[in-house]
Order: structure tokens, then sequence, then C-alpha cells
């Protein structure tokens, strides 16, 4: 959960910069009487990442959005003022992350927005290691989720087990011929699409990868995550079979 202090709002989280950091780049500087500005409160209130609210009426309301914006201004060389300078270490992290990346930034500020809207409702419940993903912990969520996908998941084993045996994508590990019966149809899947395309889309099977326990967790590791092209040459290069089941 986001740090707060009693009677104060909890400090912005990455999925709430993300947005804010957007509207900065495509419209500037605007005041809290800006309907883009009172529109993306709205938004940032509707996003469901902090339970506590203390001060409610405060609480991402447009002269917090327009002040937070003037934080993005104190970082941007090409702005001509100062702007607030007093910003916190998460902004600097997502202006370094996005701003020269604009294409991306608008994609998942996108699927964050389409998320508020209730078009496709965020999953509530925490992910381990959601805090460390620079896209946010809602897009992450929802990532984890369709990964769980059991129906998904059938589907993409019986695929595989048509070609052959059932065994990681990337290392090649077959829990089976480790375990026996025990890793029997074990393996773990793994959703290749980006966080910023997962916004209402249908999954198609070749949007899955499957992979043992640690190939999947350095497949969510990296900024951004390696595809699994990318994790077949770190494990070539290192000249072994590098993978153990967790």
């Amino acid at each position: 959960m986001a740090d707060s202090k009693p009677g104060r709002n909890p400090t912005w989280a990455v999925d709430e910069l993300v947005p804010a950091l957007d509207l900065y780049l495509r419209s500037g500087l605007l005041d809290d009487s800006s309907a883009e500005v009172q529109e993306l409160s709205n938004v940032l209130n509707a996003l469901p990442i902090h339970t506590v609210h203390p001060d409610v009426e405060r609480f991402r309301n447009p002269n917090g959005v327009a002040l937070k914006l003037a934080n993005f201004a104190a970082l941007d060389p090409n702005y001509p003022g100062v702007g607030m300078s007093r910003g916190s270490r998460a902004d600097g992290q997502v202006w370094d992350r996005y701003h020269t990346d604009r294409d991306e930034l608008r994609r998942v500020a996108a699927g964050l927005r389409a998320g508020a809207s209730g078009e496709e409702p965020f999953p509530v419940l925490p992910e381990e290691g959601e805090d460390e993903i620079s896209e946010g912990r809602l897009l992450y969520r929802r990532h984890r989720t369709r990964e769980r996908s059991r129906a998904l998941s059938n589907r993409k084993k019986a695929e595989a087990r048509s070609r052959g045996q059932l065994a990681g994508e990337v290392c090649g590990f077959d829990f089976q011929v480790t375990y026996g019966e025990l890793g029997r149809d074990f393996i773990e899947c793994h959703h290749v699409r980006p966080l910023s395309a997962s916004g209402p889309t249908t999954t198609r099977l070749k949007d899955l990868a499957l992979l043992c326990s640690n190939c999947h967790r350095m497949a969510h590791r990296g900024d951004p995550w390696p595809d699994v092209e990318q994790l077949q040459s770190l494990i070539d290069a290192a000249g072994k079979h590098t993978s153990v089941p967790l």
C-alpha cells in the first residue's frame, strides 16, 4: 500500500502519476478550473488504489492535480518557469521512465483510464512485487489475473502436449521428467503482451508462453520486461541449464 500519515492523504502512487504526467505532456501546466484537470481528478478518485482517504474533500481534488502538474513542470527543462520543486522521488522516477517515451506513456495512461471507467474493473487484491512495476500496480494485477485463467492455461497446455512434452519454452525444464507424477501437467503460463496493452481484449494462445517457475519470475523483472527470446539468450550465454523450480 502507498505510504500515508494520520490525517494526511496517501502519497501518489505510480498509477496516479502516469496519467498526471500524460496530461502534463499533452496540455502543459493547467489550473484547477481546467476541465481536463477536473476530469483527471474524477479518474484518480475512481482508481482502486488507496483504501483510506483521511482528508476526503482534498483527496486528488482538482487543486491537488494542478499542483502535481506543477511538480512535473519543475522537472521539465523546457518549461519556462520554475514549477513546484517539492515533488516526490516517485515523480522523478515516472518522469525519467516516460517523458521520452510518450507513446508508451499514452498507452499506459489509457489502460488506467479504461479500468477507472469500469470498462474492465481492476482486481482489488494486491500481487507480490507489484510496487516494483513501472506501469503501476493496477495493470500488473490485471496481467497476473489473466495469467491465472485456468481455461486459457489448459488450452495452452493442450496445445503444447500436441507437439510433444510439456516443457518450459525458455529453458526446456519439464516438471514431470524431474518429479514424475507429482510434476504432471505443472507449468506456469506467462502473458507476453505488455501491460500497456492489457485493456479489454481477447487473449489468444499465441499471447501466452509456458515457463518454469524461475523463468516466469525473470520474465517479470527488469524495465521493460524481457521477452522469451531475450530470456533464451541469457540462458544460452550462461552455457548451461540454469532453471531450478521453486
